[in-house]
């Protein structure tokens, strides 16, 4: 019992940790997503000005910040890769948590079966043994 007591609780702690993982993941992409989405509308922003004219120096302002924009996503999609590794790891170790807890449920259920059985053959004993001596009284 106490087994299986812990069993679940470290499986309601898996659950817990995969739940702050894929969190924690889904936040991240939302992030790069947004990120890639803003360098898209500074592209377009971009090609408008340059269809207008654009000085030396806004051309260099654009190009450093395009460069810095794309360094930002490229270590965000680092970083939603790293999280989603770990996602998957947390899934792995509930899916174990969860298999454990399952194997210590039918070994209880087993467990129970066994000792009614032995109970009511004990039980059963004890009436062929009270039938026997009414026997003999007879």
């Amino acid at each position: 019992e106490r087994v299986l007591h812990f069993r679940k609780e470290a499986e309601k702690l898996r659950k817990l940790e995969f739940a702050t993982a894929k969190q924690e993941y889904e936040l991240a992409e939302d992030h790069l997503r947004r990120e890639e989405e803003a360098i898209e509308e500074l592209n377009l922003e971009f090609m408008t000005r340059q269809i207008e004219g654009i000085s030396a120096l806004e051309l260099q302002l654009y190009a450093d910040f395009f460069q810095k924009k794309n360094q930002d996503i490229c270590q965000q999609r680092y970083e939603v890769v790293k999280l989603d590794r770990h996602m998957v790891e947390k899934k792995d170790d509930l899916i174990a948590a969860a298999t454990d807890k399952k194997i210590m449920e039918e070994l209880k259920k087993k467990k129970v079966k066994a000792h009614e059985k032995a109970l009511a053959d004990k039980e059963q004993g004890f009436l062929d043994e009270i039938a026997l001596r009414n026997r003999g009284l007879e």
